[in-house]
């Protein structure tokens, strides 16, 4: 909202500062792709292996886990460097991106180990300090952001920046307090990282199919509509988005609590906690697709409106703001989504929740493509019809899963 909305350096015109916009989001879209992998192969396995190991081997696991995270996020540093040096060869007309992904490639490492540090908290059940170390991030975030906004210095690659000075400061504060619960050394390291792989290859592919449905009618309406209509699109995504971080709270504090239910109870424990998780979450998200109806314009306007945007709606949508409010529709079935995927998780079928996810892509794209003139209201259409077929999917695979373990199948 900052990079692309009214607080942009350029000043609140369009849809803020649209060159600014474009970069961070083709960079952000190319790190949401290699942290997708690295929570496919190292944090998920860790949070779903944790609990299986003897309380004598908690901290030479934790040192294995956090070698192997820490060989990727070199890895991730090589490889956005190659892609930026690339870019800085190849597409010399267009210095203000290869700048951006330079800013990003810094920033990915540390993003990498703070989100390690964070779900090895929560893989311990250790969620007040995992609260604290969040709130120490965004504390440190919002002031450095603020300090961007008063200076007039907001970009994609300053915002990068105080993000990566953010994690750094978290992360020493973090190793300070729990350096001593790392046992560090290369012993058995290749094979549990073998062991992850073989755990996490669906996730991987699982991961890649939902960033693809979410980022699909986006790159859809670029081709069909051109830059303004996929920039009116995003700038409702994002508010949509905005329950994001609560779906995203409560899959990690179930995601853990999952695996030790099903280990201690089986499946009747699990649907139990289930249940009554997806009551919770659908109805704040029901709630929060609510205030979208009536508020759902005046918070698009608030962040992103602009002469061009209210000019957009109101040669093609009567000055009418649908978007917003069609796209929130998605949002509880995407909470109870998260929960589901969860619970294959925790019943070691990553495989079917990869199905789902394949499921709810394919009637994304078929969706999208279904409409003789799409518009930004169809690709949203899209949207719900996308999350609507993958929850459905993981819920129908749960309760084949259960039937197929409990001998009923």
């Amino acid at each position: 909202m900052v990079v692309g909305g009214k607080l942009s350096s350029e000043g609140a015109i369009g849809l803020g500062s649209s060159a600014e916009l474009g970069y961070y989001e083709a960079t952000f879209g190319l790190m949401m792709l290699v942290i997708g992998i690295h929570e496919a192969l190292i944090t998920t396995p860790m949070t779903f292996f944790n609990h299986k190991a003897k309380t004598t081997d908690d901290q030479k696991f934790a040192g294995k886990m956090l070698i192997i995270s820490l060989v990727f996020s070199v890895l991730a540093f090589v490889f956005l460097m190659a892609v930026s040096g690339y870019h800085y060869t190849n597409v010399t007309e267009n210095p203000g991106l290869t700048i951006t992904m330079l800013a990003a490639t810094v920033l990915l490492p540390f993003q990498l180990i703070r989100e390690f540090a964070r779900r090895w908290l929560l893989a311990d059940i250790q969620v007040k300090q995992s609260a604290l170390i969040e709130f120490l991030f965004a504390g440190l975030f919002v002031a450095c952001l603020a300090f961007l906004v008063l200076t007039k210095s907001v970009s994609a690659a300053s915002v990068f920046g105080i993000t990566a000075i953010a994690n750094l400061i978290c992360l020493a504060c973090w190793w300070m307090i729990y350096r001593r619960s790392f046992t560090l050394g290369l012993g058995g390291t290749k094979s549990q990282a073998a062991k992850n792989l073989g755990y996490g290859k669906w996730i991987a592919c699982e991961n890649l199919c939902s960033v693809t449905m979410v980022y699909f009618s986006q790159w859809f309406l670029l081709v069909k509509l051109g830059a303004v209509g996929a920039g009116v699109y995003t700038a409702c995504v994002t508010i949509v988005l905005l329950a994001n971080p609560f779906m995203l709270g409560v899959a990690s504090l179930f995601a853990p609590r999952s695996a030790q239910e099903f280990n201690r109870y089986g499946w009747p424990g699990l649907l139990k906690m289930l249940f009554g998780y997806c009551l919770f979450v659908g109805a704040v998200l029901i709630a929060f697709s609510a205030v979208l109806y009536f508020y759902g314009d005046p918070l698009t306007s608030l962040f992103f409106g602009s002469q061009q945007y209210k000019e957009y709606y109101q040669a093609n949508f009567d000055g009418i703001n649908t978007t917003t409010f069609l796209m929130s529709i998605a949002m509880p079935c995407f909470g109870v989504s998260f929960l589901l995927a969860c619970c294959l998780l925790a019943a070691d079928v990553p495989v079917y929740s990869f199905y789902a996810a394949l499921i709810g892509l394919i009637a994304t794209i078929v969706v999208n493509f279904s409409f003789a003139e799409p518009t930004i209201n169809t690709a949203a259409i899209s949207f719900v019809a996308g999350a609507v077929a993958t929850t459905l999917s993981r819920a129908v695979l749960v309760w084949y899963a259960h039937r197929q373990q409990t001998n009923l199948v």
